[in-house]
């Protein structure tokens, strides 16, 4: 199991964090909504109730109360009109009374609050009201002073009529009320309706929301135990392969150690304390072998920039001995003096000679022994190439090549296997990517982009002569 792989997993698990944390806040969003939205429907349905409750009907009640005694103030008219003499004082009394009532009746309806169109009809009723007491007061007067038949006439022709009219503007108004009741209470079971529907839909959602919260917690914690148990195993076997190569050529020392002091003469001779320290050499390059790769994974620094043709001019010029000491020609093209890369100059070394030394080492015994190094503008970054005429990769090694401690089965070749995985942090922790691809002919092609920098190219250069270093063996 890789390392690229457990890194894979941790970018799923951190996605799926995302998703259980979108889902929380939606869910408690719904939860929100719902709250909000049965508060707004019931302030509307509240206000309607209010405007029923407190407007249309007390309205009604007062109106209906108008009218009866309209109705009452009739018959009492009617009645001083059959009745005898002796009872016409009596009689004329109860109808000031019944009118008077009537009279602060109507004020009191008027008073209260209308719906739109009811004012017109109040105005009416006013008018009327006026014309009807108008007509009873004449009414009563002529019967005060023994005009009876006068007094029946005008009841007739006039008061009546004007009952009749005063009793029509009151149903007409009762009638607007009823109406805007009626509207009121739909408008009220329709906003129960929509909230109920809205609210059922709402809960709903929060409950597949938590439900898939709940799933989501638990896969999250299915794979995060997952992944730390990759990630135990990995590290098991990465310290189970760092002991054995550092445990092996110091059980060699050991062993030279104490053969030097069983018999120095003779290791002297023997040159067995040469073979001791160049084992500690080796010991030594695979411990800053592992710190190097600790530390490629660091964040780049903001605003450094490298030109990349100086670069690669100093480390092909570095290594070129080494590959004419092993028959191979190393060519290389410069690229464009504007070529510039986002990164210090140590790091393009490192990545650049790692792969210029690798390509080097597993050269073997191709019948053709060439290397070219190239770099190419490629729009927003530079493409860097290392192509040789080895022996070329399986795909199998190429699908893991760049994870730490990959080598192939059968290589003899010595070395810890963490160059190219330092090559892969270095390239990645500055936003770039890597690869490798059989070439056209014999061998491999390998590959890095690094994204372009804007910087004076005085300046670029002066910083790429000071950081050059002699290449260290991967």
């Amino acid at each position: 199991m890789s390392w690229s792989g457990a890194a894979d997993r941790t970018g799923r698990s951190v996605r799926v964090v995302w998703l259980l944390i979108g889902s929380f806040v939606l869910t408690v969003a719904c939860f929100i909504a719902a709250t909000s939205v049965a508060e707004y429907r019931a302030r509307g349905i509240g206000a309607d109730a209010d405007s029923i409750a407190n407007n249309a009907l007390p309205s009604i009640a007062c109106l209906s109360q108008a009218r009866t005694e309209v109705h009452q103030l009739a018959m009492l008219l009617e009645r001083l009109a059959s009745e005898a003499s002796p009872q016409t004082a009596s009689g004329m009394a109860d109808a000031r009374a019944s009118r008077d009532g009537l009279a602060r009746t109507t004020t009191d309806c008027l008073a209260l609050k209308t719906y739109p169109g009811e004012k017109s009809i109040q105005d009416r009723i006013v008018i009327r009201s006026t014309a009807m007491n108008a007509s009873v007061d004449r009414v009563l007067r002529r019967f005060e002073a023994g005009d009876r038949a006068d007094a029946i006439t005008e009841l007739r022709s006039r008061t009546e009529p004007a009952v009749d009219q005063v009793d029509e503007a009151l149903v007409e108004n009762i009638a607007l009320n009823a109406r805007q009741t009626s509207t009121l209470g739909t408008h009220i079971a329709s906003l129960r309706t929509k909230s109920q529907s809205l609210l059922a839909f709402l809960l709903a959602l929060s409950i597949l929301l938590a439900t898939a919260v709940t799933l989501t917690m638990v896969r999250v914690l299915h794979r995060f135990t997952g992944l730390m148990e990759a990630r135990v195993t990995d590290m098991e076997h990465f310290s189970g392969r760092v002991a054995h190569d550092i445990r092996s050529p110091l059980a060699n020392v050991g062993l030279a150690l104490e053969l030097t002091k069983r018999d120095p003469e003779m290791s002297l001779r023997k040159g067995v304390l040469d073979r001791a320290m160049h084992t500690l050499q080796q010991v030594g390059q695979l411990v800053d072998g592992l710190l190097v790769f600790a530390r490629s994974g660091a964040p780049p620094p903001e605003s450094i920039s490298t030109n990349a043709g100086e670069v690669l001019r100093s480390v092909v010029d570095e290594m070129r001995p080494t590959a004419e000491a092993n028959g191979i020609t190393l060519s290389f093209e410069k690229p464009d003096p504007s070529a510039v890369v986002a990164c210090s100059p140590g790091v393009l070394i490192s990545i650049t000679s790692n792969l210029l030394g690798n390509a080097i080492k597993y050269m073997g015994s191709a019948p053709e022994r060439r290397i070219d190094v190239r770099a190419d503008d490629v729009g927003p970054s530079i493409r860097f190439e290392v192509r040789d005429t080895g022996p070329g990769l399986p795909r199998d090694v190429r699908e893991r090549l760049f994870d730490p401690y990959a080598r192939a089965a059968e290589s003899a070749v010595p070395g810890l296997g963490l160059g190219l995985a330092t090559v892969r942090r270095l390239v990645e922790a500055h936003d770039g990517t890597v690869g490798v691809r059989p070439n056209e002919g014999p061998g491999s092609l390998f590959w890095f982009e690094l994204p372009k920098a804007e910087t004076k190219p005085r300046r670029i250069r002066h910083v790429a002569r000071r950081w050059v270093p002699r290449p260290r063996p991967t």
